[in-house]
């Protein structure tokens, strides 16, 4: 805008400079021939025109310095309009290079979040058991502190949560007979099992019992049939979908 201004200025200021000096050219012509005649009125004419044509002068040398002014704020705003475009395409590029930064990065830790979704899901449950015989069993095999982070999951995923939970399984059930499970250490059983890909196997009370399929962790006088399972006092363990036991279920059998 300022430059569409700056050029309308110009054409203006041109054709004032113009319309004067013709005028004054005419006059000043008309007056230099009454002088030739000698008469003093025109003499005086004369010196009248000549100061009025040096003051326009000095007004057309008035806007034409404002026009090289002007004409030099133009240049240094063009010149300030295409730094900044320059800056913008140096933002813009960055902002680009930043954006695929971030997309990348969330690609990662999208492929990351799945990867680790089942030991995450692992260590929620072990939450659960916090101060308690299974929670110590747990750390036991996993050989460090169930702390929520990137490095238990990956420590996790390196060893095995089967494993991890087979290990702990068999160390608690040591322990079974003289402490048997909390509430809060049975509920979230389940919940292990399944993000380690297991499933856990409970026979029922009154199932003979089976040393091939079975562990027997106490016996009790209670009165029930001699041989049969009165109480699954520690899940077993076998992988999803498969008939093949990781940890036999320990349970009390009566003694008739």
């Amino acid at each position: 805008m300022k430059e569409t201004f700056s050029a309308a200025l110009r054409a203006e200021i041109e054709a004032i400079v113009m319309r004067y000096e013709a005028l004054v050219s005419s006059r000043v012509e008309a007056a230099e021939r009454e002088g030739a005649r000698g008469t003093e009125a025109a003499a005086r004419e004369l010196a009248t025109l000549r100061a009025e044509r040096d003051g326009m002068a000095r007004e057309l040398s008035a806007l034409r310095s404002e026009r090289d002014t002007l004409a030099r704020e133009l240049a240094a705003l063009r010149a300030e309009r295409d730094g900044m475009a320059a800056q913008f395409d140096a933002s813009r590029g960055r902002i680009e290079a930043l954006e695929a930064e971030v997309r990348a990065g969330a690609a990662v830790a999208s492929a990351l979040e799945e990867q680790f979704s089942a030991e995450k899901r692992f260590v929620a449950a072990c939450a659960d058991v916090s101060g308690t015989m299974l929670e110590g069993a747990l750390r036991a095999a996993a050989g460090r502190e169930l702390d929520v982070s990137p490095a238990l999951y990956a420590a996790l995923k390196a060893k095995g949560l089967e494993v991890v939970l087979v290990g702990a399984f068999k160390e608690r059930g040591r322990a079974i007979a003289h402490a048997p499970l909390l509430d809060r250490e049975r509920v979230p059983l389940a919940a292990l099992a399944s993000a380690a890909g297991c499933e856990l196997v409970a026979p029922t009370p009154g199932t003979r019992f089976s040393a091939s399929s079975m562990e027997k962790a106490a016996t009790t006088s209670d009165p029930a049939e001699e041989g049969n399972v009165v109480e699954c006092m520690l899940p077993g363990l076998r992988r999803a979908g498969t008939e093949g036991m990781l940890v036999f279920p320990r349970v009390r059998v009566a003694t008739g």
